[in-house]
């Protein structure tokens, strides 16, 4: 829990994000690969949700493998705490390296679509690697004219308390907009 609190969890989509049995990633799947568009707004609002967090993930779960989802890459769009506002970092820059460990700045990972993604070097080539088999999906992204974006892959746990007694666990804590909490019980339980 103390190692949750000084350096955040992997900011993970939520399962509900991807619907009931991955409803969501399934209608995605069926309107990408075979042409099927649900005829629905909603449901197709929410396959386009669902697709783009799954390749987030996937982006994700790769740098939790490498070790590198918490620390800055050389290429990377930087995220500042507590905002929407990103910045390319070319360089290794010891200062900013230093903020990311402070965690006042994140790594990002992809919301696939259309436009540039102003990555480069090394986490170009990760995220190439990674959305290399899934090209029918962000291709379809790019396509339907879907705004790419990025997304912090680090989620600070604020004000985090915690007690256990009698084999149970109580949790509190504070998550910016747009997070899950599912992500920080999902360490939790791991």
């Amino acid at each position: 829990m103390q190692s949750i609190a000084n350096y955040g969890v992997p900011n993970y989509f939520g399962e509900q994000r991807f619907g009931k049995e991955a409803h969501n990633l399934r209608v995605a799947e069926r309107w990408f690969c075979e042409g099927i568009e649900p005829a629905d707004r909603d449901e197709r609002g929410f396959a386009l949700s669902a697709a783009r967090s799954g390749l987030f993930n996937a982006v994700l779960s790769q740098r939790v493998i490498d070790g590198t989802w918490n620390r800055l890459l050389d290429g990377e769009v930087v995220n500042l705490e507590g905002s929407g506002s990103v910045f390319v970092s070319e360089a290794r820059d010891p200062a900013l390296a230093e903020r990311c460990g402070q965690m006042d700045v994140h790594p990002t990972g992809p919301l696939c679509g259309s436009g540039d993604s102003r990555i480069s070097g090394a986490v170009l080539e990760l995220e190439q690697r990674v959305l290399d088999p899934w090209s029918t999906w962000w291709r379809a992204l790019e396509r339907l004219r879907v705004e790419q974006q990025r997304r912090a892959l680090r989620l600070v746990v604020s004000e985090l308390q915690w007690q256990y007694e009698k084999n149970e666990l109580r949790l509190s804590f504070r998550l910016t907009r747009g997070a899950f909490a599912t992500a920080v019980l999902r360490e939790v339980m791991a």
